[in-house]
């Protein structure tokens, strides 16, 4: 296929994701909990309420921390009745075991991880509701993460868990049959950078905290004590808060996509201000547009605004405007009732 087919079909992928629906297979890691205290060392461990009383079925959505407040892993928990399911960042099962078997001491708790005897796929795009309502998919869970949905970026999105991964094979081409794209990988990576989505390695480690990263959704503040709150609650109490998350726009050719992660971000007296974290082409009928995300010091944090992107080889050197302050999860948690 030719540089110029590829583009087109890259294209077409995308503008199936953003205006009907997309399917593609996740890479997320997948763990089974099991024991009495599963729920309850979750609650104590992450940012977010994981209540132990909460029905069967419910998703939380919440934020590892190590004792310092930094990202371990953004995790999805999946309450299954006698076992949680947790969805955890791609290749991150590993250290998120690790982190759970640090902090577990005499608690009833087994951690399995399935991930290879499993398959994920993800169904995206404002009509992603109404096709996989209308496939049958008995032998699939579907799992709804919470989102905001008063941001008109945050598109309806759905994971379907499938225990036969032959199943998935299956529920792919049923969907494709009524209307879903299935798309490659390469446009499963625009649609995250365009839909300001943090990955694990770019936007998430052990160098951000969930404040920065614009996971405050994911954070209870109301709630008990848990790795890394102290940390975590006087960054916020203090508004100390060093750098956001940011969504960038680039006036560059299309082809420096690959040469932007890592550049540095300056004001126009040279001052480092942040840097490119992730990078990607945008397809769309008036020209391709290069976009990325970021994190930018937060005195420097104002959309419309104007950073320079340098690499430190000098051999990139462009605008970068600020497009949004992304709030994945949206705005902080309402407090308790009064």
């Amino acid at each position: 296929m030719t540089t110029t087919a590829v583009a087109a079909h890259t294209a077409q992928e995308f503008r199936a994701a953003t205006e009907r629906a997309a399917v593609y297979p996740g890479d997320a890691g997948i763990l089974r909990l099991t024991g009495e205290d599963a729920r309850d060392l979750l609650n104590r461990l992450s940012t977010n309420e994981i209540d132990p009383e909460a029905p069967a079925g419910e998703v939380a959505v919440t934020v590892l921390t190590s004792d310092r407040g930094r990202i371990v892993d953004l995790v999805y928990v999946i309450h299954r009745g006698d076992h949680q399911l947790v969805l955890t960042s791609p290749g991150q099962q590993q250290n998120v075991i690790d982190f759970l078997d640090k902090y577990t001491i005499m608690e009833d708790l087994e951690v399995e991880d399935v991930t290879d005897s499993a398959a994920l796929l993800t169904v995206t795009g404002p009509d992603a509701a109404d096709i996989l309502g209308g496939v049958p998919h008995e032998d699939a869970l579907v799992v709804e993460p919470p989102t905001d949905s008063d941001d008109p970026e945050r598109m309806s999105t759905r994971y379907l868990l499938c225990d036969d991964p032959d199943g998935a094979g299956r529920i792919t081409a049923d969907l494709e049959a009524a209307g879903a794209v299935s798309i490659s990988a390469e446009t499963a990576e625009t649609l995250r950078i365009a839909q300001a989505r943090p990955a694990h390695g770019s936007e998430m480690s052990d160098t951000y905290n969930p404040l920065e990263a614009g996971l405050v959704g994911a954070i209870d503040f109301h709630k008990g004590c848990y790795i890394g709150q102290e940390v975590i609650a006087r960054l916020d109490t203090y508004q100390k808060v060093q750098k956001y998350l940011v969504s960038l726009s680039f006036d560059a050719d299309p082809a420096q996509a690959g040469a932007l992660p890592g550049s540095r971000l300056v004001n126009d007296e040279g001052a480092a201000m942040g840097v490119v974290t992730s990078a990607t082409v945008v397809p769309a009928a008036e020209g391709a547009r290069l976009i990325g995300l970021g994190y930018v010091r937060t005195a420097a944090v104002q959309v419309g605004g104007t950073l320079q992107a340098i690499s430190d080889d000098g051999e990139t050197d462009v605008a970068a405007r600020i497009t949004a302050q992304p709030l994945l999860f949206g705005g902080e948690k309402p407090g308790p009732a009064h």
